[in-house]
Parts: structure tokens; C-alpha cells; sequence
């Protein structure tokens, strides 16, 4: 089981209400609708598997960047409530929801390396940078390791 490293008991998060649906479909209203199915990922990411194990390691390497380059939007705690959240349209996503215990490890991947730049992010006008040329492939992994802990993605 993944645990949160040097979260404060009283700031643990309930786990995520099930989701009910399918968590990917080819036709969605998501960004505009933060509970829509999430798009499909392009080819190129849809079967991508996260390479890396869950240790403890890892998901502290994931904190360290999540907390140097994603807080800011998605908030420590993963709710979408950092401090630039509020002046965003679409908001950050809160990664607590049942919806994120779903998402294929493709579309978080896709999500981290091309941003709010690519269709149908781009038709919301997300905020969202691409961190393909920022951060390293083993760096989006170990990210995505430390995303899942807020839902206790499986």
C-alpha cells in the first residue's frame, strides 16, 4: 500500500468515494465538466505502464518535484486549492476524487508531458504546461507515484 510520506495525520484525506462510470471515454465534456469521463490519450500513451515500483523512494523523489512545480495549482494536499488555483478557468484538478483511483497510468503520463497545450485541454483555455521538456521520463513517473497517494490509486 502507498502511504503519504511526512503527511500530518490530521491532514490525512478520506479515501475517494468510488467512482462510478467509466473513468476514459472518446467522447467527454472534461475539462468543462470536472466529473466527465476523462479523454481518451492518444495512441502513443494509451498502454503506457509506470515503469517505476511505489517505494518509498520514489514517492519521496515525486513529493519533492510535485511540491516544487505542481503545488502551486493543484495545492499540497492534491484538493486543486493551491495558491494560483484560484484564478484559474478550468480549475487544477483535485486528485483526491474517485475518478483518479481509475485513470490509466497512459493518461496520467500523457496529462504531465503535454499539458493544458493539447485538445480537448486547449479548447477549455487549461493553464496546465507541458512538463515533457522540463521534467525527465523517470521525473513524470515518479510524479505520477506520488499524484496517486492523495486517491490511494491501486
Amino acid at each position: 500500500m502507498r502511504s503519504h510520506p511526512e503527511q500530518p495525520q490530521a491532514a490525512v484525506v478520506a479515501p475517494a468515494t468510488p467512482f462510478k462510470g467509466p473513468a476514459i471515454s472518446a467522447t467527454t465534456n472534461y475539462p468543462k465538466d470536472e466529473n466527465a469521463p476523462r479523454p481518451v490519450p492518444p495512441a502513443e500513451f494509451a498502454s503506457l505502464k509506470n515503469p517505476l515500483a511505489a517505494t518509498p523512494e520514489n514517492i519521496a523523489k515525486g513529493k519533492a518535484i510535485f511540491d516544487a512545480n505542481c503545488a502551486i495549482c493543484h495545492g499540497s494536499a492534491g484538493l486543486g486549492n493551491g495558491g494560483a488555483a484560484a484564478s484559474l478557468n478550468p480549475k487544477p484538478a483535485n486528485f483526491t476524487t474517485g475518478i483518479h483511483t481509475q485513470l490509466p497510468d497512459g493518461y496520467w503520463f500523457w496529462r504531465i508531458s503535454k499539458g493544458g497545450g493539447v485538445p480537448p485541454f486547449s479548447g477549455a483555455s487549461s493553464a496546465m504546461p507541458p512538463w515533457e521538456s522540463v521534467l525527465s521520463t523517470e521525473q513524470r513517473w515518479d510524479v505520477i507515484l506520488y499524484e496517486h497517494t492523495f486517491s490511494r490509486h491501486q
